[in-house]
């Protein structure tokens, strides 16, 4: 496995950034559409109090043995108020392109 390509593709298409941009919209949006959810995740939430980390990035292979549908998967850990929280998980296609995200807290 070349992880060199892995990692050109990452950075060729800008993922570590859009990674952590796409987590705050994300945020943004749960703490809007779940405010009460929101507030019980985030105690007290202060943006300045989370870190993200790159915490994985994958190649996820689908349609097993065709190959026809991959996508590079990146999952950023979150942390807040210091603690472990939880991961931001991001697909995207072989062009670079968002296809699917999801947010999975403890």
């Amino acid at each position: 496995m070349d992880v060199e390509a892995m990692k050109d593709f990452v950075f060729k298409h800008n993922l570590e950034e859009r990674s952590f941009n796409a987590f705050w919209n994300y945020l943004s949006n749960y703490q809007k559409d779940n405010l009460d959810d929101f507030e019980k995740d985030f105690y007290e939430f202060n943006k300045n109090e989370i870190e993200l980390f790159i915490d994985t990035v994958s190649l996820r292979i689908t349609n097993w043995p065709e190959e026809g549908y991959n996508h590079v998967v990146i999952s950023v850990r979150i942390h807040y108020k210091t603690l472990y929280r939880g991961h931001y998980t991001i697909v995207y296609s072989m062009d670079g392109e968002i296809e699917d995200d999801h947010l999975s807290l403890l």
